[in-house]
């Protein structure tokens, strides 16, 4: 596996670019700064290869990364309401960094702007680990993480997570990259067509908090069974920000679920599959992209990518009636999600 020095952090550590490759000449970037996918290159229907993942134009953005491009989220995914939860009947207050909100977003201090310890294994996978100490950012616990990107011969990138703790817990682990199958410079995804076999959405309210109902999907704006354009959704009014919610796939975790959610671009053909055992997928459509600069040197615009992002569903610590994010001493958190890369016959 390729490893080069990418940039020095803030705290003088050096951060590493790896690059994992397969028989088919895909390519995946990886760098311990956040754990962060950089690059995704895949054929498109000509056979040129096509960057497919937003990221920064300098790399030292990456500790910082303030829209989480490509990033492993934690210690807990999406939003919690009111940045607190009570476990056992002991409140813990976590950072608020969604102030206007009043949300705490993707962990408050995220493990998407630290170093992980990364291991390549052969050329085409990677383990990365963290230990994230009782109290970090308020969470009780020292949570020990891995997560292992594996690039496939059969064009898929698989991310195996798994979490202990040594005291009662909360974890939901997810990862942050922004797709647009045009290429990332592109700047649009009109003409992007997606799918998913979600039978529900979890309601948020208009600071995005949850709200603890779950609503179907049928014959509203949110069935995206048949497929939706991108342009549809855009024009949609009863989508004022488009997509930026969580789509209910299961109701627990752990059964592996294939093609939960499938995307195409009728321009370059390029397509992309989610396999997942999580219960919900976050289906983020760009909204709050504000002009970052991306690695062309083109400022990324408002819908210019996609995320789908596997995961517990938002506020889980204070809905009972959600997939619980609950971990205790000898358990073991475990989460499975594989992205299938291809063409359009």
């Amino acid at each position: 596996m390729k490893q080069e020095k990418f940039f020095v952090s803030s705290k003088g550590e050096n951060v590493s670019l790896y690059t994992l490759t397969n028989k088919n000449g895909i390519q995946v970037k990886i760098t311990d700064m956040g754990g962060a996918i950089v690059n995704i290159l895949v054929p498109d229907k000509n056979g040129k290869m096509t960057d497919i993942v937003l990221g920064h134009h300098d790399p030292k953005e990456y500790e910082p990364n303030g829209p989480f491009f490509g990033a492993l989220i934690g210690r807990v995914a999406n939003r919690i309401t009111g940045g607190s939860f009570t476990l056992d009947g002991k409140k813990y207050q976590l950072i608020l960094n969604e102030p206007d909100k009043g949300n705490t977003l993707h962990g408050g201090d995220s493990y998407g702007r630290r170093m992980w310890k990364a291991t390549p294994i052969g050329d085409s996978a990677l383990k990365l680990t963290i230990v994230s100490p009782d109290g970090d950012a308020g969470f009780p616990g020292k949570l020990e993480a891995e997560a292992i990107y594996t690039l496939t011969d059969d064009n898929a990138l698989k991310i195996d997570y798994r979490a202990t703790t040594d005291k009662t817990t909360v974890v939901n682990l997810t990862n942050h990259a922004y797709f647009n199958l045009n290429g990332e410079a592109a700047n649009e995804c009109l003409d992007h067509e997606i799918w998913s076999t979600a039978y529900g959405h979890t309601e948020v309210d208009g600071n995005l908090a949850a709200t603890g109902k779950t609503l179907p999907v049928a014959n509203s704006p949110f069935d995206l069974t048949k497929g939706r354009t991108f342009k549809s959704i855009y024009e949609d009014k009863a989508l004022p920000i488009a997509f930026d919610d969580n789509f209910v796939i299961a109701e627990k975790p752990g059964k592996m679920q294939t093609g939960v959610f499938m995307a195409v671009s009728h321009r370059t053909g390029i397509t992309l599959s989610v396999d997942t055992d999580q219960p919900g997928v976050q289906f983020y459509m760009g909204y709050w992209l504000n002009g970052e600069v991306g690695k062309n040197g083109v400022p990324y615009k408002r819908f210019g990518a996609f995320c789908l992002e596997t995961q517990l569903w938002p506020d889980s610590p204070n809905q009972p009636s959600f997939p619980s994010p609950r971990l205790e001493p000898g358990q073991v958190y475990e989460h499975h999600t594989v992205y299938h890369f291809g063409v359009e016959k």
